[in-house]
């Protein structure tokens, strides 16, 4: 039987055909390693002797068509592949996406199928008599997908270190502003990683992040994590050179990741179309913990960025309010933290006026992010290490001790 069989119109160039009318695809779902081709043929007098018949030459059948390939075929009765699902369909009409098929005619007879090419009648024809073209919509062929590997979990870390790239460098006086947006992006990126966990978890994961409970309210004892900026200790005049986010607990796989995804793109400290935006590139291992983050212990700690207390000092009228004085809030934090009363009173001195971290549940009181900072220096009884930070917006950057 003729393949190759020239289109509608077409001349053919030889009289060898050989018929190939079928289009075989796998489908996503079959997930099976063969595919079968199937044929429906039906008549009313399948009679058990032509059926044996059948099925002894289907047995002999060992392979099948031009490439001589290994096949294996049998007989299936209706019903016992229901499952089985056409490709397409044939239609007499062609529209603008169908293919030509050639098939045989409804009035085909015995002596036309068993033609054979060197037949004058099939040689001399444009297309085998007993056959005519029909049209299909060929299916489309699924994308292959590649299979998923394995992604390896991240070791466990408590800091992660980012080195700060801009042409403008910010300040330490930019610290919270800068914080706080890589903060703000770093939840979302959580938000974006964790989507199809259960909600209580990803709420209880979130909580060691954004220092917000599962209810929304503040999460005590200060085991959220911190982000500061960090410079040259020895000269805290200096611009920062990097961005540091530490917790007493390790950061999970899910928390690493979201924090990685944060840096990809560069932050903007005043406006969307800032010309000059911060870029954040990733410190690995290699590179050693500033100082402030390491285990060397020391007895005398400095603040590298200003320490804003956490309560007013002063009333309306000026005066220090009973229990706000500021060495007595920094003793009172430094009690709270488990941390050795100072050996002698901190040296406090004004530094000037910070931009502080004002959550959102108390943006609606009557006052302003900018709050005076203080230089202090702390000397303990003890060698104590760190990281030490105290006062407000700590978490974002305030407040930040390293060793003298």
């Amino acid at each position: 039987m003729p393949p190759a069989a020239a289109k509608p119109g077409m001349k053919t160039y030889n009289t060898t055909k050989v018929l190939d009318n079928f289009w075989l695809i796998t489908r996503p779902e079959d997930n099976a390693e063969t595919t079968a081709i199937h044929w429906l043929i039906s008549r009313p007098d399948w009679d058990p002797k032509f059926l044996s018949l059948l099925d002894a030459c289907l047995v002999r059948m060992t392979y099948f068509g031009r490439a001589e390939s290994i096949t294996e075929i049998v007989r299936v009765t209706e019903g016992s592949r229901s499952s089985e699902v056409p490709l397409c369909a044939l239609m007499s009409e062609r529209t603008a996406t169908s293919v030509p098929v050639l098939t045989l005619s409804p009035d085909v007879t015995l002596g036309q199928i068993s033609a054979s090419t060197d037949d004058p009648a099939v040689g001399q024809s444009t297309i085998p008599p007993g056959s005519r073209w029909m049209f299909a919509e060929r299916p489309a062929c699924p994308r292959p997908k590649p299979p998923k590997r394995p992604r390896k979990s991240l070791p466990l870390l408590t800091l992660m270190q980012f080195a700060i790239g801009s042409r403008v460098v910010p300040g330490y006086r930019d610290a919270v502003r800068l914080t706080e947006r890589f903060r703000s992006r770093v939840l979302r990126c959580f938000d974006r990683l964790a989507t199809g966990e259960a909600s209580d978890k990803v709420k209880a994961e979130a909580a060691h992040l954004s220092g917000k409970d599962m209810d929304g309210s503040a999460l005590s004892g200060h085991r959220h994590a911190f982000f500061s900026l960090h410079g040259e200790p020895d000269r805290p005049q200096d611009r920062p050179t990097r961005l540091c986010v530490w917790r007493s607990k390790s950061f999970t796989d899910n928390e690493q990741r979201a924090i990685l995804s944060a840096a990809q793109k560069p932050l903007h400290l005043s406006f969307k179309g800032d010309t000059w935006p911060v870029t954040l590139v990733p410190l690995d291992a290699l590179v050693s913990a500033p100082d402030g983050f390491t285990d060397r212990p020391a007895d005398a700690w400095r603040t590298l960025t200003s320490y804003v207390p956490p309560r007013h000092i002063f009333d309306r009228k000026g005066r220090v309010k009973a229990g706000c004085d500021i060495r007595y809030q920094i003793q009172e934090e430094l009690a709270a933290r488990g941390l050795p009363l100072l050996a002698q009173p901190p040296e406090v001195n004004k530094k000037g006026w910070m931009k502080v971290h004002r959550p959102s549940r108390r943006r609606e009181e009557s006052t302003n992010t900018n709050k005076l900072g203080y230089r202090v220096t702390l000397k303990f009884p003890i060698p104590i290490t760190g990281p030490l930070l105290l006062g407000n917006s700590c978490h974002f950057g305030l407040g930040l001790f390293v060793p003298v």
